[in-house]
């Protein structure tokens, strides 16, 4: 074999053992590659499991965090009922307590009444029939303390009766229908003994008609003067009426004296009414006085007062 052709063979062969060199390092290489990506593969796999369970989780935790929050609202809620609730029966035992304190202070208040009324009743009895009893008066001071003195009306009630008789014939005789009528009409001729709460009933009509008859003389003796407000200023009032009256009275003489002077200044106006009053009759005319002339001048006396004014006072 020449040797050129040895040497070509030598390369060949060399050249073969590097391809095929470099076809295993290539293959392996592959794969390496190969192995490298399905590693890749796996770890990719593998987090998108674990994101997928943290996901999960997270998902669960956030569900079982939702839950718990909706819990706390719910227990939340109940307690804020349960304290109004509370509140509430703590309002109600108080306005209950509150009640009850006063129906027990009014019940106290009744019983108070009624023991006073009780007592009312039994003096009144004890009025009616002329018997002692006890009154208990306010003396009005700093303090107030309580008079009990013994008190005694034997004759209180006596004309009671009587009047109611007379007021009962008086409204009987009167036309039509009152109020008064019918009231005194019950006790017309009464055949038993009237029980002591008619009897009051039947003052208070007297005091009624007596409260009218005073304000009506009232108003006569003192026109233009305020009427007195309670049934004790009326009784005050008239004590003082008898004087009242005489100085009415002599009023009415000056006022009627004024005027027919006056009168008879105009025909004699020379005339001095103290001089007419004072001096005697003139000489030869001492047997005349004014009595012998009252008859003959009563006449103009009349026509006199009726000209004078009956609210001229001479104080």
């Amino acid at each position: 074999m020449p040797r050129g052709s040895s040497r070509t063979k030598k390369v060949s062969s060399t050249t073969l053992n590097c391809y095929l060199t470099e076809k295993d390092f290539g293959r392996n290489k592959i794969n390496k590659d190969n192995m490298g990506i399905a590693g890749a593969t796996n770890e990719v796999a593998a987090l998108k499991e674990a994101v997928s369970a943290a996901e999960r989780s997270a998902a669960a935790e956030r569900a079982e965090r939702e839950k718990q929050e909706a819990r706390v609202a719910e227990v939340r809620q109940e307690l804020q009922a349960l304290m109004e609730k509370h509140e509430s029966l703590e309002r109600d035992s108080k306005t209950r307590e509150s009640e009850l304190a006063s129906a027990l202070e009014s019940a106290k208040s009744a019983k108070a009444e009624a023991h006073k009324a009780l007592q009312e009743v039994e003096d009144v009895k004890k009025i009616a029939a002329g018997k002692a009893f006890f009154m208990q008066s306010k003396h009005v001071n700093v303090n107030y303390l309580t008079l009990t003195r013994i008190r005694s009306s034997p004759g209180a009630f006596a004309d009671l009766p009587r009047s109611a008789s007379d007021a009962a014939a008086f409204y009987r005789g009167e036309e039509g229908s009152s109020t008064e009528k019918v009231f005194w009409s019950q006790y017309a001729e009464a055949g038993h003994p009237v029980p002591p709460s008619d009897q009051l009933k039947q003052l208070v009509e007297l005091h009624k008609v007596a409260e009218e008859a005073m304000k009506g003389l009232i108003v006569r003796l003192w026109p233009g003067q305020a009427m007195p407000g309670s049934y004790f200023g009326l009784v005050r009032r008239l004590v003082d009426a008898c004087p009242w009256v005489e100085v009415i009275k002599r009023s009415a003489c000056i006022e009627g004296a004024r005027r027919a002077l006056a009168r008879t200044k105009v025909h004699w106006g020379r005339l001095d009414a103290e001089k007419l009053l004072t001096d005697p009759p003139p000489p030869g005319k001492e047997y005349r006085t004014p009595e012998m002339y009252y008859k003959t001048v009563l006449k103009g006396a009349r026509d006199i007062a009726d000209e004078c004014p009956r609210n001229v006072i001479f104080e």
